[in-house]
């Protein structure tokens, strides 16, 4: 199947559907049995599918370096490379100088002389207006010096589980993209911030699209049990065993590819991250998001159960 592109917003830039992160719980292969060489393999994999944009930050230990690595003898014009600075909270928050030692210490790390997007990264709500006041016209210096294009922000997800930040973000029109913790048992973002984000013309990048309670049945199991008994949702919404199993038909090979068919199939989502270390899982995830997209019954069954959900599931 061919990659399909969609463009991120005022950027202008042109991102594939499925993107790669370089956090999540792996790290890379730093917090797991996978070698650099494995992930060397998994990036070239993901290049070679149509996946030109890469996600980083400083704060994901040595990813930013792992990637400058792999990414060296790669035509530069064939990738579109986001990193993130630690903005912060109140009590620990980033400065103009701290922003600035970030930055060139990412590009020397990545091995680039200009980052494509650079975001603030997990900015609680209380914070906001302080790190926006404080750092953005130093962003604003580092974009006309050409070490920056364009400029974005992160929430916190499971910090921030009703979305407080992002309409403020939103509101003020200052950044080019936003992150968002979208998945099918979190639908909220469809409430306010991606119909106000394709209002603005806001690029989209969704992560954790899917969550470990999709790959992980008893798990599942347990978190439906607790937003039952919470009245999170109807008692009878779902079945106590494999309460989510329905979804997996036709197409729609296992509840981790329902998960990235979600997220993709909503207009207003420009890139969807994955955050893998395995070429096997990059694979099912290529197939996934890039075949049909779930029944549209199913859809409108998941939004009625879980869309006015506000609580992060499945983490």
């Amino acid at each position: 199947m061919d990659m399909q592109y969609r463009i991120l917003g005022r950027t202008g830039l042109r991102v594939s559907l499925l993107s790669m992160g370089s956090g999540g719980p792996s790290q890379f292969g730093q917090k797991s049995a996978v070698s650099e060489s494995d992930i060397g393999r998994l990036v070239h994999e993901a290049l070679e599918a149509g996946i030109n944009f890469f996600d980083s930050s400083a704060g994901y230990g040595e990813s930013e370096a792992i990637l400058g690595r792999i990414l060296k003898d790669v035509p530069r014009e064939s990738y579109i490379m986001a990193t993130k600075f630690q903005a912060g909270r109140r009590s620990h928050g980033a400065t103009p100088k701290s922003v600035v030692k970030s930055v060139e210490h990412s590009l020397d790390r990545l091995g680039i002389e200009c980052i494509d997007l650079l975001q603030f990264h997990g900015v609680a709500p209380d914070y906001y207006a302080q790190a926006r006041d404080d750092l953005m016209p130093t962003l604003g210096d580092l974009r006309e010096q050409g070490k920056i294009r364009y400029i974005g922000i992160t929430e916190t997800y499971s910090g921030d589980s009703r979305h407080e930040m992002l309409p403020l973000a939103i509101a003020d029109d200052c950044f080019d993209t936003i992150m968002v913790g979208y998945n099918l048992l979190s639908p909220t973002p469809e409430h306010l911030i991606l119909p106000a984000c394709a209002k603005k013309n806001i690029g989209v990048i969704c992560m954790v699209p899917v969550r470990r309670a999709l790959s992980r049945p008893e798990y599942l199991a347990e978190q439906i049990d607790y937003a039952k008994k919470k009245g999170l949702i109807s008692p009878d919404a779902l079945p106590e065993r494999d309460p989510l199993g329905w979804l997996v038909h036709g197409d729609v090979r296992s509840l981790p590819a329902a998960g990235y068919k979600y997220v993709a199939a909503h207009p207003a989502v420009h890139t969807v991250l994955t955050g893998t270390s395995r070429v096997e899982h990059l694979e099912e995830n290529l197939d996934a998001i890039l075949g049909p997209p779930l029944p549209e019954a199913d859809t409108a069954c998941l939004r009625k159960i879980f869309g006015d959900v506000w609580e992060p599931l499945g983490n």
